[in-house]
């Protein structure tokens, strides 16, 4: 792993830090007498090339008097506050307002109560809007020096709101956008002449301007599934996408990268502002089918051969990627994909799925189809009409909370019944009311491709994504959007930890999670997150950055600490 310079005196500068921060038990804010006054903000304004940017929440136009100076109309605002696209742009804004404590939202929308009213609340104070590494080296080294908080933001998608936080210093990546492709790119410090086939990207890229530019010149990347997904956090926490199966996680393809610890989370030691990663041929075609079941009567034996198809399903999900296909689902529809295989082999190797799952309704108490197979000619067409659909792709403005695990051939059908299975499904898809129902959701993203990853490119990453074949992420806590967050997150979180993660320890309890796509506050993060690579992760954590400027839920070592989402203080714990 090569380091920039600059970037690597920050991370320096993080250690030089903690002479300074040995007696501070909680990260300053600005009702401390040690917060930067306005001139040594214009200061750091001023060495950074004008790049700092007091934080305005842009919904701050919908409010009496405009307390910001929002220059954004607010009809615009409350349009555009469901579209991931809007916040990317955004140097402040994040997907999941809940967990900047939904401070400064728009009259109807989600989480909007008149007496929360318009604040900065858990949105970064400054934000640098950084284009360049010396920059992002300058600034960082002033806020740790000053024990502030530091946050990284390229689009805000993050699930788990990562990418903000109460009285913090953002470094925004969005306008680290480089692109170069370089076919032949020889290894720094390899003793060969061998070379690969990659990309040189910046962090600040996302999948939507990725992919055409990437079918340009015939090639793929392991990427995601929305376009508005951002390279940095998605390649740091892993990144999984249609490609997985075929050629391991986005953080497998990284040859370089600077102050990152490949596979270890994003937020978490400094920051990426470029990868080198591997690309590969793209595909000459691309299949998509959507297997879909439906109850035919609501009577107990109806439902009971909808749960034995269901099990059907998820157990065929290994022998489906060994023969080369990948895709995602919810509990009735799965949308499957076959990469360079025609429609009459991609139907061919469903048929046999298809009849088993037929076979538990047999008197008709079940329907099973397999619609046309649709072809695309290129991956890019692929994902814009396909995956990029917003009817298949996040949506922001909202909260939620997620548990999720990785699960493998052992515990999808080696060592588990078919009666096993139904009771795992149901017992895991179960919600935290009775009346307000669950959802769930499997990707087919590791299988061959992760397991054949070489051991020198695994880095960090947990263990079990080597043996895995899908992840499963069920929805079925209950978040009350008007309530006080703090408050509706630590009861989602306790029922979640008592209920959904004990059956994920007594199904799979060897397996771990993907973190970007995970419980923000599972009390077993370590082994659910890191695994066997905790200890080390941790000692980097303590080398490169003992004071935790930078901090993330669920974060290596930030069991050490207590971020109250309500006040803003991140102190640490006694």
């Amino acid at each position: 792993m090569i380091f920039q310079p600059l970037l690597f005196l920050a991370a320096i500068d993080l250690f030089v830090a903690a002479v300074f921060a040995a007696n501070q038990t909680c990260k300053t804010t600005p009702s401390d007498p040690t917060w930067p006054s306005h001139q040594e903000w214009s200061s750091l304004n001023a060495s950074i090339g004008g790049a700092l940017i007091k934080t305005v929440p842009v919904a701050s136009s919908c409010y009496s008097n405009n307390p910001f100076n929002s220059t954004a109309a607010c009809d615009e605002v409350q349009a555009g506050w469901s579209t991931p696209t809007f916040h990317a742009a955004l140097p402040e804004s994040i997907d999941y307002s809940l967990y900047a404590n939904n401070s400064c939202l728009p009259p109807g929308t989600s989480g909007y109560t008149e007496q929360k009213g318009c604040s900065a609340g858990a949105l970064s104070m400054y934000i640098v809007n950084a284009t360049a590494a010396e920059q992002i080296a300058t600034a960082m080294s002033w806020a740790s020096s000053r024990n502030i908080r530091i946050v990284v933001k390229g689009t805000g998608h993050d699930m788990n709101g990562r990418s903000s936080g109460a009285f913090s210093m953002s470094i925004w990546t969005r306008h680290l956008r480089n692109i170069q492709f370089h076919p032949k790119w020889p290894s720094p410090g390899s003793t060969t002449d061998e070379t690969a086939d990659i990309v040189i990207a910046g962090s600040g890229n996302d999948w939507g301007t990725m992919n055409p530019t990437e079918e340009a010149v015939g090639k793929v990347m392991v990427g995601g599934e929305a376009a508005s997904v951002g390279l940095g956090g998605f390649t740091q926490g892993g990144g999984h996408g249609p490609m997985s199966s075929h050629y391991g996680l986005a953080a497998d393809q990284i040859l370089q990268a600077t102050i990152a610890v490949r596979g270890g989370g994003a937020g978490q030691y400094g920051v990426v502002t470029e990868y080198v990663m591997m690309v590969y041929p793209a595909p000459t075609s691309v299949v998509v089918g959507t297997l879909s079941m439906s109850v035919v009567g609501s009577d107990n034996v109806s439902i009971a051969a909808a749960w034995d198809a269901f099990a059907v399903n998820v157990q065929s999900i290994p022998d489906m990627m060994d023969a080369g296909l990948s895709g995602h689902q919810t509990s009735i529809s799965h949308n499957i994909y076959g990469f360079n295989m025609t429609a009459a082999s991609f139907s061919s190797l469903l048929s046999p799925v298809v009849e088993k799952m037929k076979a538990q309704g047999g008197n008709g108490t079940l329907s099973v189809s397999l619609s046309e197979p649709q072809v695309f000619d290129s991956y890019n067409s692929f994902f814009q009409t396909f995956l990029n659909d917003p009817s298949v792709t996040a949506v922001a403005g909202g909260g939620s909370m997620m548990s999720s695990r990785l699960l493998g051939r052992d515990q999808l059908t080696s060592n588990v019944t078919r009666s096993q299975m139904v009771s795992y499904l149901q017992r895991v898809l179960q919600s935290q009311f009775p009346t307000a129902g669950a959802t769930m959701a499997i990707g087919m993203q590791g299988g061959k491709g992760t397991a054949n990853v070489p051991e020198s490119m695994r880095g960090a990453l947990h263990l079990s994504w080597r043996t895995a074949y899908i992840h499963m992420i069920v929805l079925g806590s209950s978040i009350d959007p008007t309530a006080d967050p703090k408050t509706t997150l630590e009861s989602a979180a306790r029922w979640i930890n008592e209920v959904p993660e004990a059956i994920w320890e007594e199904w799979a309890p060897e397996m771990g999670s993907y973190m970007n796509e995970a419980n923000p506050y599972n009390v077993n993060f370590k082994k659910a997150y890191y695994g066997e690579s905790y200890d080390r992760l941790l000692e980097i954590k303590k080398k490169y950055d003992p004071t935790y400027s930078l901090f993330v839920l669920t974060g290596v070592g930030s069991d050490a600490w207590d971020y109250k989402l309500n006040t803003g203080r991140l102190c640490q714990v006694a």
